[in-house]
């Protein structure tokens, strides 16, 4: 950059000016070489390259941002400040709070952007309005942002709308500023003003919205804002109810006719429904009129029936149009449309086919004559249907008969939606209900409309086909709802069995006595009106529903002869437990994977977990499983039993108390074959165990002090460890990307919440000893996710180092034999998936986040003198693997985040965000390490002595830590330009790196001549300056965070002399380091605590007084 800096001024070379702006893009901290010479040629000369290289100059240095201040106030803007509008607005953004800056700046500009900003039409719109507008918002968040001042831009603005001129998107988004900052200085006006920018917005949308090529994309922030604003206003406030009276009618015509496929234009739409039609007295468009320009629209049809995700959130939007204007006005619900809804609807559990439910309801509600569509068919069938009645005419059209409507049914999803049968959706609901909450699918079929349906199929006038009804599973259906907690569905659901009963009597098919029997048999075990079954119960109904369809099948004579017995069933028991679980005949496989099969599907709540305890089921199930009589099948089985079980919290708590869950996992991990599927279950198992019972702690972790937490017992959590270990060491090979994650996901939770454990007990006196992850547990897991990331490298590095390890055959490396066992064993390339598919690389990069986190939590291993360098090596490998995967993340993300304004993206915010907790994180963590190293000078020292031995890898570790830095100020570039306030976190990143580089270079004199940083501290300039540095920390803490990283990066760009911090500091002590670092100064005197650190101050503040070049030789 001293080369550069020196070449560019004199040369005109647009190449040179891109090889500069690529290196300050790749390395930020190249900023620090910049001259102010430098600086000024790109101002005086500005080009779109040099306003590139100008705009991360300032924003990676306060310094730069001084000459920039200095420049302009030379009289270099008078002429052509529009030029440098750009500059202007992102320096006035990066010293937000300095009032002095932007009063000067608003001199300057002020009256001539109003002028701009009041005359601009969207017709006339130029290329640098870009930077003007921010310039102007800019000015109206810091020195302008006054009440009288945002008052006084209000009114010019309802003087243009007054006399009916449109307002461009420029002017839109100036007047929402100006408004929010209004609500912001009066919140007791918030609702008044809100109600007066709705009609402004109203005002101008019309306009808009009825030219599509005025650029209306652009005007997607002004409709999410316009619908905030429709929310919080008065509804039919009478200041402005005269306005929008005048407005409405328009807008709504040019709203449906130009954007009727936008959710957010219909998001609009109902939200103002909502708040202006409260009275019946207003000269508003009719509701029926206004549901009848909908329903008529051009493109209605193929929004409502549109089948696929090309429309499914403005289908959405809508629905909730159309049912809002339903709930105001119940004339509109016309008889007709109701074949339209009948279309669209799926009968499924998903949150668009529940509001077309509640819709076709409140038709019914409000007098629409549904008779005419009964029985109902729906989807595709149902438009081809009635679409033939709409040709024959009602005289010659017919009804659809039960077999089309039972045709329009899948008995696979049936079946399905019998297994998963929503338990908590009510036959009449008032609401969407969340699909957790139901207890079920979106794919599951709705039993709030296939019961009434059922219910008119099986009328006494009807003509059915009973077999045909049992044969497509709407017999086990109706079955499954007897489990339903809702009173009403389980009597519409006795009532169904009834006239389904009353149909068998005068039925003729060869089951007919069977089917009237198991009836019977369902009526003399009831004792109480409208009782709740167990799910284990009705769903053993429901498949002998089906096995009485097949006599071939050997369970066919098996479960009648059960049904024979006696003339009840015991509600209370496993029906035939004990006798298909224990079969002596041939077939004991059939008939214990027939029971085994009823087991995992009924099990679905506690109910049923507590009939399952009478015949002591899962105590047989273990000691089965465990068995030699036991085959693969059946303890596939079995796991998929004990799954479901963990799925379900009081269940999970018994199984983990009474019965040892997670040590019966731990044993049969160690005792089983490792194959992939069994793997995969023990994974998923694990899973559901541990976040099932830690429920909402996660949530209660992040929200309440560390003192109130309630964390699950120690003893459990260690438990859940080891075992979790255990599978780790006995993992075959991993065959699906998912699988490695959810395991890495759940041994983070655990680890986590261990940390959390200790952390609650120390801060209450207590001593705990918990688990440790060590080293090699990281091994195995890099050599998984090196399978599935294709990385050989790290697969033979892996190797390299471990087989040395091994050799020795003692006591400490004979751990490592599994990592070598498998790493051998796995086939990395032949098996790694195809990362060319998105999926499978959005499922690495998640694997590589948890894993992260998981080595966030690793104890390095110690070593010996035998041992010394071979498990130091492994050390050195995990903290260089964990250092690339951050740099990785961090490129990445600012990568996805450019060209994107980071204040108005909260998803880049958040992810951000995350990254740099995790960054301080893993930072923190190595520095642990470190410092433990060099505590315990016996044992673990090594570390630190490797890194500094070890040119090579030291020499990547250190070079990563650079790289890290620079990504540090890319991500303090963005903070500062979109005004978020993260600087605590960014500083203490840099702090951290300060801190790791220090301690290495400060153990350099014990290591001896072979350290990679003994050249540097020869040099009597860098050693005089590492005192200073030294004492800076000492006394200043992370004050001077700046300050120090300014010799770190001399340092580790191997210049010559830390010539830029030895002239930082120079200026700190002339007392204008705020203008250069923007941090607070200590005084000299604090910094004189150590002898060393003050005979070198003392040196460097005798040379003080010469100049700037004199400081750079010293």
């Amino acid at each position: 950059m001293e080369m550069f800096s020196s070449m560019t001024p004199g040369t005109a070379n647009h190449n040179l000016d891109n090889i500069v702006l690529k290196a300050l893009q790749e390395c930020p901290h190249y900023v620090l070489s910049t001259s102010q010479k430098f600086m000024r040629y790109c101002l005086n000369f500005l080009t779109s390259t040099r306003q590139q290289i100008v705009c991360l100059l300032l924003e990676q240095s306060q310094a730069c941002c001084q000459w920039f201040r200095e420049w302009c106030f030379e009289g270099r803007l008078e002429t052509c400040k529009w030029k440098y509008a750009g500059l202007v607005d992102l320096f006035l953004r990066l010293q937000q709070g300095h009032l002095s800056s932007s009063q000067q700046f608003c001199e300057l500009y002020w009256d001539d952007l109003m002028e701009w900003i009041l005359s601009h039409t969207q017709s006339h719109a130029a290329a640098g309005d870009k930077d003007k507008m921010s310039l102007l918002l800019t000015l109206l968040q810091a020195d302008k942002g006054d009440i009288d001042n945002c008052r006084m831009i209000r009114d010019k603005f309802g003087k243009m709308l007054s006399q009916n001129n449109m307002l461009s998107v420029y002017q839109v988004k100036a007047y929402q500023k100006v408004m929010d900052k209004i609500i912001c200085l009066s919140p007791d006006m918030a609702e008044q003003l809100c109600g007066g920018l709705m009609v402004d917005c109203i005002q101008s949308l019309s306009e808009v919205l009825a030219d599509r090529d005025q650029g209306s994309d652009s005007w997607q922030d002004v409709l999410v804002a316009a619908v905030g604003y429709a929310n919080t206003m008065v509804p039919d406030s009478s200041t402005h109810n005269e306005k929008i009276q005048l407005l409405w009618n328009g807008f709504v015509k040019v709203a449906l006719k130009s954007s009727f496929t936008s959710s957010l234009v219909l998001n609009l739409l109902k939200c103002l429904v909502e708040r202006l039609y409260v009275t019946g007295k207003n000269d508003l468009l009719p509701i029926p009129t206004l549901y009848q320009m909908i329903m008529s629209h051009s493109k209605f049809l193929t929004v409502i029936l549109d089948q696929t995700d090309e429309f499914d959130t403005a289908k959405a939007s809508l629905i909730d149009l159309l049912t809002t204007l339903a709930h105001k006005d119940g004339s509109c619900c016309h008889t007709a449309h109701v074949a339209v809804l009948l279309g669209a609807y799926g009968a499924n559990l998903s949150q668009t086919d529940q509001k077309i439910l509640l819709l076709i309801n409140l038709y019914e509600r409000n007098g629409a004559v549904l008779s005419e569509y009964r029985p109902y068919l729906w989807g595709p069938m149902a438009i081809e249907h009635h679409s033939i009645r709409k040709n024959l005419g009602a005289s010659l059209f017919k009804q659809a008969s039960m077999e089309k409507v039972l045709e329009n049914l899948d008995t696979d999803k049936l079946y399905q939606s019998v297994l998963k049968f929503p338990l908590r959706r009510k036959l009449k609901p008032l609401e969407v209900g969340d699909i957790q909450f139901l207890k079920s699918t979106e794919e599951c079929y709705d039993p709030a409309f296939l019961l009434p349906l059922f219910s008119h199929l099986l009328a006494p006038a009807s003509l059915v086909n009973c077999r045909m009804f049992a044969e497509t599973n709407c017999l086990g259906f109706t079955l499954a709802a007897l489990s339903s907690h809702d009173a009403g569905t389980r009597a519409a659901a006795y009532h169904i069995l009834t006239r389904f009963n009353q149909h068998l009597e005068g039925a003729k098919f060869v089951e007919k006595e069977q089917f009237i029997y198991l009836l019977e048999c369902v009526r003399n075990s009831i004792d109480t009106s409208n009782a709740k079954l167990a799910c284990i119960i009705t769903v053993f109904m429901a498949k002998v529903a089906q096995l009485l369809l097949k006599p071939d099948d050997h369970m066919y004579q098996v479960i009648n002869s059960f049904l024979l017995l006696k003339p009840a069933m015991d509600v209370m028991n496993v029906p035939e437990f004990y006798k298909l679980f224990n079969s002596s005949a041939l077939e004991y496989k059939q008939e214990r994977s027939w029971i085994l099969s009823l087991l995992g599907d009924g099990l679905r709540e506690t109910a049923d977990y507590r009939i399952f305890e009478k015949r002591y089921v899962f105590k047989l199930l273990l000691c089965f499983h465990d068995s030699a009589i036991s085959d693969n099948h059946t303890k596939m089985q079995v796991l998929n039993i004990v799954q479901a079980a963990c799925n379900l919290k009081t269940v999970a708590t018994d199984l983990s108390k009474n019965h040892g869950i997670v040590a019966w996992i731990s044993g049969v991990v160690v005792a089983s074959s490792t194959t992939p599927a069994r793997h995969q279950q023990f994974t998923q198992i694990l899973h559901n165990l541990w976040f099932t019972l830690l429920g909402t702690r996660e949530r209660v972790e992040k929200e309440t002090e560390k003192t109130s937490r309630g964390c699950l017992p120690v003893l459990f959590t260690n438990e859940m460890l080891l075992t979790m270990l255990t599978l780790l060491e006995n993992f075959g090979e991993i065959q699906d990307t998912a699988v490695f994650a959810t395991f890495l996901e759940t041994l983070g939770s655990v680890l986590q919440h261990l940390d959390l454990t200790k952390e609650q007990y120390q801060g209450n006196g207590y001593t705990v000893s918990i688990v440790q992850i060590s080293t090699r547990h990281i091994l195995l897991l890099l050599k998984m996710w090196a399978t599935f990331a294709s990385d050989i490298q790290l697969l033979e590095n892996i190797k390299t180092m471990v087989e040395p390890t091994v050799s020795r055959n003692d006591q400490q490396t004979r751990p490592y034999k599994s990592v070598l066992k498998t790493t051998t064993k796995t086939n990395a390339v032949g098996d790694a998936p195809n990362l060319n598919d998105l999926s499978q690389c959005s499922t690495v990069a998640e694997c590589t986040k948890r894993l992260l986190a998981v080595v966030l939590h690793c104890k390095l291993s110690s070593s010996n003198k035998n041992t010394a360098q071979s498990v130091n090596n492994c050390n050195l490998s995990v903290v260089q693997w964990a250092l690339e995967q951050l740099k990785i993340f961090l490129n990445d993300t600012l990568v996805n985040c450019e060209g994107s304004p980071l204040e108005n993206t909260s998803k880049h915010q958040e992810t951000l965000q995350e990254l740099l907790a995790v960054q301080n994180k893993l930072l923190r963590w190595l520095l642990s390490a470190l410092q433990e190293s060099s505590a315990n000078t016996g044992v673990a020292n090594m570390l630190t002595v490797s890194i500094l031995l070890n040119k090579e890898a030291g020499k990547q570790i250190v070079t990563l830590l650079l790289d890290i830095y620079s990504q540090i100020y890319h991500v303090k570039g963005k903070v500062h330009a979109g005004n978020i306030e993260w600087t605590n976190d960014i500083q203490n990143a840099v702090h951290l790196v300060n801190e790791i580089v220090l301690h290495l270079l400060s153990s350099t004199s014990s290591v001896g001549n072979d350290s990679m940083f003994q050249g540097v501290l020869q040099q009597s300039s860098h050693v005089k300056a590492l005192h200073m540095v030294q004492g800076l920390t000492s006394a200043d803490g992370k004050d001077n965070v700046e300050l120090v990283s300014l010799f770190i990066r001399d340092v580790c760009l191997n210049t010559q002399q830390p010539t830029h911090f030895l002239q930082c500091v120079n200026d700190a002590r002339m007392g204008s380091l705020d203008s250069v670092t923007n941090l607070p100064v200590k005084s000299p005197k604090k910094i004189k605590r150590k002898s060393g650190t003050a005979i070198a101050a003392s040196e460097f503040s005798a040379k003080k007084s010469k100049k700037k070049a004199s400081v750079v030789n010293i």
